[in-house]
């Protein structure tokens, strides 16, 4: 019973439930590239007419998406950025200053995401400015699809680095 009880802990970075939120918020973050569902985009790129529903609906959604982004930016970009970089540095503190577990558990899905959704807000900024359609636009979400993945492949090696320092670190020598 202690060992489940130590499998469903929270204030760990050993635990289940880590690995669980960790696994899919990449997931989610990979396939909802934009806001856009991926296999929308895969299905558009299937058909062979550019005027076809499937390239109509991903084009549609790509520019709900991107019309969003760049709004709630230009309204709020800067209170955004101010709120999410003032928790990044007290989670911060709180992992370098009190070596507090949770804390780098948290670094280690936090920064990595902040990193994609800084380019994800770029990204939506060039495609409204230079005003992309057809294949020029699904292929900006693909490549767009291919940095979260890859930054997503970064953050999980950077968990469980922080995850065996957290071993290693916890470790003491024992007296001869």
């Amino acid at each position: 019973m202690e060992d489940l009880r130590r499998l469903m802990d929270l204030d760990s970075i050993w635990t289940l439930w880590f690995w669980i939120m960790h696994i899919m918020a990449w997931s989610l973050t990979s396939h909802f590239t934009l806001g856009v569902p991926y296999d929308v985009v895969v299905q558009a790129n299937r058909e062979r007419d550019e005027e076809g529903p499937w390239t109509q609906h991903c084009e549609a959604m790509i520019r709900a998406s991107v019309f969003r982004l760049v709004t709630v930016f230009d309204q709020l970009g800067p209170a955004i950025v101010g709120i999410w970089a003032f928790m990044l540095g007290a989670i911060s503190s709180f992992a370098i200053l009190y070596d507090h577990e949770f804390s780098v558990a948290l670094l280690t899905l936090f920064v990595p995401l902040t990193l994609v959704y800084s380019v994800t807000v770029m990204r939506a900024r060039a495609i409204a400015r230079n005003g992309l359609t057809g294949q020029p636009l699904r292929n900006a979400v693909r490549s767009l699809r291919i940095w979260n993945q890859f930054c997503g492949m970064l953050g999980l090696i950077l968990a469980a680095a922080a995850a065996i320092w957290t071993v290693i670190s916890s470790i003491t020598p024992m007296d001869s």
